[in-house]
């Protein structure tokens, strides 16, 4: 998709910019002249540069194994549907009881 279309520049190139080190709108359009004329895709490129980077691992619960040697607290979600992070249910069923 063209995000600028004063330059011409598409998402991808904006991410490959970004991929490559350019952590502002500024360093994206000193890179590939996005945002440099008219401004108006300047916004889009700040989202761009929001998104999460594809091979950058989030943060998510232990899994099974790790569960396992994390201690008491823990419970495992054993439905056949669920991920397979161990996630701590006793405490937030704790939270969820009323005085």
């Amino acid at each position: 998709m063209i995000v600028c279309i004063c330059r011409a520049v598409s998402d991808r190139a904006i991410r490959s910019a970004r991929d490559a080190g350019a952590g502002s709108v500024e360093a994206i359009g000193a890179a590939t002249g996005a945002g440099t004329c008219c401004g108006c895709c300047r916004g889009t490129i700040a989202r761009i540069l929001a998104e999460p980077r594809a091979g950058v691992p989030c943060v998510v619960a232990p899994s099974r194994d790790e569960a396992e040697h994390l201690g008491a607290g823990l419970e495992v979600d054993a439905r056949a549907d669920a991920p397979s992070e161990a996630v701590p249910l006793r405490a937030a069923a704790d939270q969820l009881k009323t005085p």
